[in-house]
């Protein structure tokens, strides 16, 4: 009789581990999927807002070199401005969202047009100035361009030195945070990922759902964490940056923008 009340109890004692194991499988179960739940609604809640910069950027005019590269752009025969949301080569004004004959009219025919395989955009480049600009195939107006002054070749073949950016000059051969000596752009403002620095604005955003996205390539550095074959990336390192090679402006929607974050 102690012996079947001995089974009965370790029978008893198993089935109810057993019950409490299921229990709890399914409230984490169901605690992950209100976890999962809440992180949808957080997203959905999201607008492009969260992800845009509010800040401008101020020329630093009493730097000793800004006059001194400033004079010399002004005396380039190939003059390149990039501001906020405005533009320009010789003084001649292009936008986001302009059509290519207005792009003929300022830099001439491109030298070769090429369509992307999803056949939605179409991409112009002029080979003189290193400069690529997209178009919507639906829309027929510029969705991006960029201008890559310095290639694995270095800048040599680059017909100018000197670009403005943002009211600010850049050498060519200056480092990132050579160029942010020349404003009050610092580290703390200028988001990075792995690949470049990058801002994002809400000046003359095309839309409400899309924001001007540029991105200035220079690649950031990490601290090297281990060694070997066991070496990881560790922390930023702000100190270290190298030239720039090149300048992309395009525009961004909410969708993309969390696509790439």
């Amino acid at each position: 009789m102690k012996q079947k009340l001995d089974i009965i109890t370790k029978q008893l004692s198993i089935l109810s581990m057993l019950l409490c194991l299921i229990s709890c499988n399914f409230l984490s179960k169901e605690t992950r999927a209100q976890e999962m739940e809440e992180q949808e609604k957080q997203l959905e809640q999201e607008t492009v807002d969260d992800y845009t910069d509010n800040y401008t950027i101020t020329p630093n005019y009493e730097h000793p070199k800004f006059k001194e590269l400033s004079d010399a752009f002004a005396k380039q025969a190939h003059r390149f401005e990039i501001d906020a949301c405005e533009f320009k080569y010789n003084g001649k004004s292009f936008f986001i969202g302009d059509s290519m004959e207005k792009i003929v009219e300022v830099f001439g025919e491109p030298d070769r047009k090429i369509e992307t395989l999803d056949k939605s955009s179409l991409v112009c480049k002029y080979k003189l100035f290193k400069l690529s600009i997209s178009f919507s195939t639906r829309e027929k107006n510029i969705e991006s361009f960029s201008i890559r002054m310095s290639d694995y070749r270095g800048n040599e073949d680059t017909v100018y030195r000197i670009i403005v950016f943002r009211g600010v000059p850049y050498q060519l051969d200056m480092t990132l945070n050579q160029f942010m000596e020349l404003s009050d752009l610092n580290h703390d403002k200028l988001r990075h990922n792995v690949a470049a620095f990058y801002i994002r604005q809400k000046e003359c955003a095309p839309s409400k759902e899309e924001r001007i996205y540029t991105s200035i390539d220079s690649t950031p550095a990490y601290d090297s964490v281990g060694g070997g074959h066991l070496t990881l990336r560790g922390d930023f390192d702000p100190n270290v940056t190298g030239v720039i090679k090149s300048f992309y402006v395009g525009k961004e929607t909410l969708e993309e923008i969390k696509k790439n974050w």
